[in-house]
């Protein structure tokens, strides 16, 4: 299956592809300091609260 064939409209995701990516980030996060983790955590905060601005600023359609 190439990257480009789709199906229902979605690109299918390989399982391995899955798995090593949750893995990847499932390390990355187990090396946060703390303070990093509080960064990124108000990064996500920071990033949703400009979606839901943006959101906002389209009359929510």
């Amino acid at each position: 299956m190439t990257g480009t064939t789709t199906q229902n409209g979605q690109i299918p995701t390989d399982p391995t592809t899955v798995l090593c990516l949750a893995l990847a980030i499932t390390w990355t996060f187990t090396q946060l300091t703390t303070e990093q983790a509080a960064a990124l955590v108000s990064t996500g905060g920071i990033a949703e609260f400009a979606l839901l601005m943006l959101r906002l600023a389209r009359g929510g359609r």
